[in-house]
């Protein structure tokens, strides 16, 4: 618990300075958000004997190439982090020079980091090769608890080699299960066909009961998140202040009992410049479309943290609207799309309005 409250108090300070717009540059991201997250791990950046800056080794014919940061325990090198500007996104390209220093470091762990969303990479598919799929991802404007357990290991007093595989190979298999559902889930391969087919003993044809696997298989989704969810959006109104309770409208506090809190179901209105309102059933997808109308691409440059062109991590996985990849949805409460929406808004010197309505179901 002490590191994730750790990690949660620079999480709020990371916040701020983005929402402020306040890091700018590579080193600037360097120096106010990746090195008090290695602070907040035990490593002591002013010491050249922990954490080592512009290290450099040969690679082969390649001389003085330079990986941004080197980690150090007892004179041996844990990880290895390419730190990009937080402004800017995190692409494959990037990964290039921790590529070619795994191969020839001790290290077994590679960061891939803008100081907002890091990457973590190891060598589960081919030994001493960085993998092209980072094990675990997350976005430091969002700590959870299961994100501190993770990092738990990465700690200096507690890295732990073999926990840390173990966990990457177990988030791997998480990870490829519910890739291969999703594929399942857009085209079902014909052993998953032929699984259903035999287990309910169909008299159906086989390439007829494909359509019925499908459809019965998104009806099951859908049937279980309306279960969890009751089919409509919960705003909670809590005795302390949004802003103690919520990251972001993440919260991870367990909830209360319907005897110690009032439910509210709430939804969204905006009204643009323009005078047109965005208004759906759904706050949700008042909340996307709003976004849309201020522009994704701009909403992108004052809050890389909502908007990215690169998918967001599987534990907070947004929505993908055309090239963009969108934050929020349904692990966002109506009070934080609203506060969200005013805050761009206003980054964007636009002027909406943005109303909060008790739903009618």
């Amino acid at each position: 618990m002490e590191l994730y409250e750790e990690l949660n108090n620079l999480s709020k300070r990371i916040r701020k300075y983005i929402d402020n717009n306040q890091v700018k540059g590579e080193q600037a991201t360097i120096n106010f958000l990746i090195k008090p997250f290695l602070h907040v791990l035990g490593f002591d950046d002013t010491n050249p004997a922990e954490v080592v800056p512009e290290f450099t080794a040969d690679i082969g014919i390649k001389k003085d190439e330079k990986v941004d940061l080197a980690i150090f325990k007892e004179g041996k090198v844990l990880m290895l982090i390419e730190c990009k500007d937080c402004n800017s996104g995190l692409s494959q390209k990037d990964l290039t020079q921790l590529f070619r220093y795994f191969t020839v470091t001790d290290a077994r762990i590679g960061i891939l980091t803008n100081g907002v969303l890091y990457k973590l990479f190891t060598d589960l598919d081919k030994p001493n090769l960085m993998d092209t799929k980072p094990f675990f991802q997350f976005n430091m404007t969002e700590i959870s608890p299961s994100v501190a357990n993770v990092l738990y290991f990465l700690t200096k007093d507690n890295f732990n080699l073999n926990k840390i595989l173990s966990t990457a190979i177990d988030l791997k298999h998480r990870i490829d299960i519910k890739d291969i559902l999703r594929k399942q889930l857009d085209t079902p391969t014909n052993d998953f066909v032929e699984f259903f087919h035999k287990t309910v003993k169909s008299q159906v044809e086989k390439q007829a009961f494909t359509d019925i696997v499908k459809r019965a298989f998104n009806e099951f989704l859908g049937e279980t998140y309306n279960e969890l969810s009751n089919g409509n959006e919960v705003e909670e109104q809590p005795n302390e202040s949004d802003e103690d309770r919520e990251q972001i409208g993440v919260n991870d506090e367990k909830p209360k009992t319907s005897k110690d809190r009032q439910i509210v179901l709430t939804n969204i209105k905006v009204t643009m410049p323009d005078g047109s309102v965005i208004y759906h059933h759904n706050g949700n997808e008042t909340y996307l479309d709003a976004l849309e109308k201020l522009g994704l691409e701009e909403v992108m440059r004052v809050r890389p943290n909502i908007v990215s062109i690169e998918q967001f991590s599987h534990a907070i996985k947004g929505v993908k609207r055309g090239k963009y990849w969108v934050r929020g949805g349904q692990k966002f409460s109506t009070g934080a799309k609203i506060r969200e929406l005013k805050k761009i808004a206003d980054l964007l010197n636009i002027s909406i309005k943005v109303e909060q309505l008790e739903k009618k179901t």
